[in-house]
């Protein structure tokens, strides 16, 4: 996997289907974790991207990578909805951002 720029990013540790029924498309904003277990039939909370409620809306909605992440300092994950993805050669996915632009884990859940 690599990103904009070509830069190898980490590997996929999972993919996530679309579900576009998830959450509707209006305009509404969400505002805390709650809000968005409520909206997402189920979805656990336990079962979301930790990530902000709204970006963790937009991938569920548009399916996901988990990506595990390598560099400097501890390992970290980092999530690309699917439609974030410009380009599948051979085995290289080419992502529309940089890694540094990707929605990345917030917490740390047990």
């Amino acid at each position: 996997m690599v990103d904009r720029l070509g830069v190898a990013v980490g590997r996929i540790r999972r993919l996530h289907r679309p579900d576009p029924l998830a959450v509707a498309d209006d305009g509404r904003r969400i505002g805390q974790a709650s809000d968005i277990v409520a909206m997402l039939p189920g979805w656990s909370v336990h079962t979301l991207p930790e990530v902000s409620p709204a970006a963790a809306a937009r991938l569920v909605r548009e399916g996901y990578l988990e990506i595990v992440v390598r560099g400097r300092g501890p390992v970290r994950q980092r999530y690309a909805a699917l439609t974030d993805i410009t380009e599948v050669e051979d085995e290289v996915v080419r992502l529309a951002f940089c890694v540094d632009e990707l929605p990345c884990q917030t917490s740390h859940r047990r």
